[in-house]
């Protein structure tokens, strides 16, 4: 029997984006607050959930409104060659394994770039733990302002679930938010002991004397919910109301980046967004998360990789949901002068 997306669908329930968002990296600093999750279980395997009608759906949406929906690899023509890897920032099921083919890429290259170095997420948690006061909100802000009781009480039991007092959570800053609420429960234990593949990647970068470059700051990655205050507050309400507590939606997205739907991890969760929201609220909510979260920063990684895409023999390992798209990495290579084409993966992910 085919699963059913719709048939296991709940009130509150949310389908995480993914690679798309940077905050999940975020999710490891929580760990403490809570002893022991259980292992997400997927709920039926890859091929069921692809064939899923919503999931299909959702990847013909992809594939007709969003050009390079498809593919995880990516070789940009420079002498020698360069590679765009499109992760998922979190391990789960195997997703974490580079294999041999990611592996010899970034071994053979001769710059690696990545979102973010370790060692300056290192050294902002030092900063956090000799001043928690920056991980806390300023007194006269909290999130449960202009929350109602019942949204209290549904938030409150959403936390408790990640072992998180509300009192705590509507103290914090944004981004902590957002980071814990980006995987559901079930994921955070994985998340805490396994390192992704961006992690991976980057260690095997580090080992093979391969200079390793990031594109971003730590700072500049928070900031991006530190703009528009009212509207990052309505997207964690958002996530509040769509919590993922049994994985489902996890599975989802774990079943489209094997499958290397990048694009549809989008559409899915927007779909999904649309059937709890509204299709405008939807519309509206989407559209400022992608431009904060997916497009702006495009534009700034891509700029920060031209000057060594140049020279060739580069690798970026980057959130997959930033390849596909209008204002996507490929695209805005392509439009610098560049020759991007998908790449065959071994795992045989379509292209």
């Amino acid at each position: 029997m085919v699963w059913n997306v719709g048939r296991r669908r709940r009130p509150a329930r949310r389908v995480g984006r993914g690679g798309a968002l940077a905050a999940l990296a975020l999710a490891g600093l929580f760990l403490p607050l809570s002893p022991v999750w259980a292992e997400c279980v997927p709920p039926a395997s890859d091929a069921e959930i692809l064939a899923d009608p919503d999931v299909a759906a959702a990847i013909d949406v992809a594939d007709a409104t969003m050009v390079n929906a498809e593919g995880r690899l990516w070789r940009v023509e420079t002498d020698p060659p360069s590679f765009l890897i499109g992760t998922f920032h979190i391990a789960g099921s195997g997703i974490e394994d580079p294999g041999a083919q990611l592996s010899g890429i970034v071994e053979g290259a001769k710059e690696f770039f990545i979102e973010v170095d370790q060692d300056d997420f290192a050294a902002t948690l030092a900063e956090w733990q000799s001043d928690p006061s920056k991980m806390m909100r300023p007194p006269w802000d909290r999130l449960s302002d202009g929350m109602s009781p019942a949204e209290i009480a549904a938030a409150r039991e959403v936390l408790a679930h990640y072992g998180m007092p509300f009192e705590a959570a509507d103290q914090m800053r944004p981004f902590m938010v957002v980071g814990i609420l980006s995987i559901p429960p079930c994921a955070l234990a994985t998340a805490g002991r396994e390192k992704g593949l961006d992690q991976r990647l980057e260690a095997i970068a580090a080992e093979n004397g391969v200079p390793v470059t990031a594109l971003e700051s730590v700072a500049e990655q928070f900031a991006l919910f530190e703009g528009n205050a009212d509207e990052t507050d309505a997207i964690i309400r958002m996530l509040l109301a769509q919590a993922d507590i049994e994985g489902a939606g996890w599975a989802v997205n774990l079943a489209l980046y094997r499958a290397g739907h990048i694009g549809a991890l989008w559409t899915f969760g927007l779909e999904q967004m649309r059937e709890d929201l509204g299709a405008e609220e939807a519309d509206r909510l989407g559209a400022s998360f992608m431009r904060r979260m997916i497009t702006n920063r495009n534009h700034t990684m891509v700029d920060r990789m031209l000057p060594g895409l140049r020279e060739g023999g580069r690798v970026a390992a980057i959130g997959a949901l930033h390849l596909p798209g209008e204002e996507g990495l490929v695209t805005l290579l392509r439009e610098a002068g560049f020759t991007v084409t998908p790449v065959a993966e071994e795992t045989g992910a379509p292209l």
